[in-house]
């Protein structure tokens, strides 16, 4: 144990690197999510129907594949960009995990009573405004649960990137594993890391769930009595 200790630094170096990508690509990965998503509910055949190719081409091969793909074949063709590890990393798990989070976007808004759409065409609002102002909100309480545990595996995903010299946890690990011969503490201190991350990962999308406007409503209204619901509804008694 104390020759396994004697490495914390880098321990620590190799934490921070599979924090910091984590963070990236599962920030990047909500936005092309939406885009996905949405595109997935358009009702022109011109949007979804590419929308749709893009996302089960992304979701069809494994990322271990696509990552190898990206960083050793595409720099053999000419005039190819040859990519840094970490640049391939963030670019390759963040597009399969939106092609992942484009489902959940797309199940979220389809939860939503196909009515609500009706009424803001009704009302005259825009496809946009439709999405922002009242579909997106009431869609969020389904989608951002599911999201959370799409984020989790993608912090799990980082781990296949020491396959192409990221030296993320696992690298770090594979390492001082090599240096002290220490497997069984040093899997047991590699598998702490990760269960570290996706608890902390958990409780910060817990705590976004609870800021969701729907979700303030509900909590709102189990506490509130009937009479505090007329009145707030201003209806006389």
């Amino acid at each position: 144990m104390q020759s396994v200790l004697e490495y914390w630094p880098v321990w620590m170096r190799g934490l921070w690197t599979t924090v910091w990508l984590s963070v990236c690509i599962v920030v990047f990965a909500s936005v092309g999510s939406t885009a996905l998503g949405v595109a997935r509910t358009a009702k022109s055949p011109l949007v979804a129907i590419p929308a749709r190719f893009v996302t089960e081409s992304l979701r069809a091969p494994s990322a271990i594949v696509l990552l190898f793909w990206v960083f050793f074949v595409l720099p053999l063709v000419p005039g190819m960009l040859t990519l840094s590890p970490v640049a391939v990393a963030i670019v390759v798990l963040t597009l399969v995990g939106s092609a992942y989070g484009a489902d959940i976007v797309r199940a979220g808004i389809e939860s939503v009573n196909a009515g609500q759409f009706d009424a803001c065409h009704a009302l005259g609002l825009s496809t946009y405004q439709t999405l922002h102002k009242v579909i997106v909100p009431q869609a969020l309480s389904q989608i951002v649960p599911a999201y959370g545990g799409a984020a989790r595996s993608m912090i799990k995903w980082t781990s296949l990137l020491s396959f192409i010299g990221v030296q993320d946890v696992l690298y770090v690990a594979n390492f001082v594993r090599g240096q002290t011969y220490e497997t069984f503490i040093v899997l047991m201190l590699l598998s702490g890391c990760y269960w570290l991350l996706c608890l902390v990962c958990g409780l910060i999308f817990r705590a976004i769930e609870k800021t969701l406007p729907l979700n303030r409503a509900l909590q709102r209204a189990s506490r509130e009595t009937p009479t505090e619901m007329i009145a707030t509804a201003g209806v006389p008694q």
